[in-house]
């Protein structure tokens, strides 16, 4: 028997279900999101969740402060638990990257935030356990943290059900259906057939792939991103900020039972080529050796922490490291995808900016920057770090 949905949101990650949600609250009735597996299996579930709001662009500096927003107030505006800290965020820059600080606290400030640029030894009194060697000046984030991705995820697909939208677990689409140059629906790996005139592509890793059946091209690489668990002293204190060191090359986030959560900012993921099925793998001791070695310089304090296992994270990346938030060419197939390492911190965004442009509203950000179409002869762009 064929099925009907107004919309299928093929991704069941924080992404797909933040899009369905705020699809169904803008009156959308016939909504339905398809996962492979189960809600945040996929890199959702292995994100370090970490939110910060120094971002490259307006837009997507605009975007984090929404999202921001969210997390901070969770609870009321959609239901469930963010597992958000507030316990700030430093950021370290090397002594040749304090002018495009600047430049990006200014446009920080002017959207709302609230960020504080410090000499190197003025950072001692937020957080006296960094080394304060080879910075040239340190960003203070006060109102960043981390919060819990699979929370986030969980929550917004209790409020998407309650707004009516349909949820189904263990399906995966095996087939896009076109009529001409447009989308008719789907086929699921049982063989069931959706009719749908939208389809939007949240499958994160997977989305590449996704792309293909609708005969779609996407400028997107899986690379690997390992991430570290070690175990803090009993003498290490109160728990650490969150602390990026993009000028010695690794970043530091706390988590409960005397854990941090770290990995490297140096490696450029584009290079190391990951099949998303690998997602979670084992990571090797000699790679968490070259990456600990640098979290001890950046946070000598964490040279006592005792190693507990990590596991193989990874990032949909795009040639500029923003998402690709846009219809294709194929008309009613949409894609937000291509989310570089910032999916979990814009998601509450991306779904409100999705919601709009997939209903004909004006998004709350200029959709322009994130369009597909944007790569067309462009070269690659840096940005600020990734995770």
């Amino acid at each position: 028997m064929t099925r009907h949905a107004d919309v299928v949101v093929v991704g069941g990650g924080v992404i797909g279900v933040s899009i369905a949600f705020h699809l169904a609250a803008r009156g959308v009735r016939d909504v339905l999101v398809l996962e492979r597996r189960v809600l945040a299996s996929g890199g959702t579930g292995r994100s370090v969740g970490i939110v910060r709001q120094l971002y490259p662009t307006p837009e997507t500096t605009a975007m984090v402060v929404r999202s921001l927003a969210v997390f901070r107030d969770f609870p009321a505006r959609v239901g469930g638990d963010a597992g958000y800290v507030a316990c700030g965020c430093l950021i370290g820059v090397g002594g040749a990257m304090r002018g495009a600080l600047d430049r990006a606290v200014a446009r920080q400030r002017a959207l709302g935030v609230r960020a504080e640029v410090l000499a190197p030894a003025e950072a001692a009194r937020i957080e006296p356990r960094i080394a304060p060697a080879g910075l040239g000046a340190v960003l203070w984030e006060p109102d960043s943290g981390y919060g819990d991705p699979t929370g986030v995820t969980l929550g917004y697909a209790g409020a998407a059900r309650r707004l009516g939208v349909r949820i189904e677990q263990d399906v995966e689409v095996t087939e896009i259906r076109r009529g001409g140059d447009r989308v008719v629906g789907v086929t699921t790996g049982a063989g069931a057939r959706i009719d749908t005139p939208i389809v939007v592509n949240a499958t994160g890793l997977w989305s590449p792939a996704l792309a293909r059946l609708a005969d779609v091209a996407l400028p997107i690489v899986v690379g690997r991103h390992p991430v570290f668990v070690v175990e803090r002293d009993a003498g290490f204190g109160p728990p650490h900020v969150v602390y990026l060191d993009l000028a010695g090359g690794a970043y530091v986030r706390p988590e409960t039972g005397d854990l941090t959560l770290t990995g490297s900012l140096t490696d450029d993921e584009t290079r190391h080529p990951m099949d998303p099925e690998a997602l979670g793998g084992d990571v090797s001791l000699d790679e968490a050796g070259e990456v600990l070695e640098r979290t001890g310089r950046a946070v000598p304090r964490l040279r006592e922490a005792r190693y507990r296992g990590g596991w193989s994270g990874a990032f949909d990346i795009t040639p500029d490291w923003m998402p690709i938030l846009d219809e294709t060419p194929v008309r009613g197939f949409w894609v937000a995808a291509g989310m570089s390492g910032h999916g979990f911190k814009l998601s509450p965004a991306v779904g409100e900016t999705m919601a709009a442009l997939i209903t004909g509203a004006t998004p709350p950000v200029e959709p322009a920057p994130f369009r597909h179409d944007r790569f067309r002869g462009a070269s690659r762009a840096t940005t600020f770090v990734a995770s």
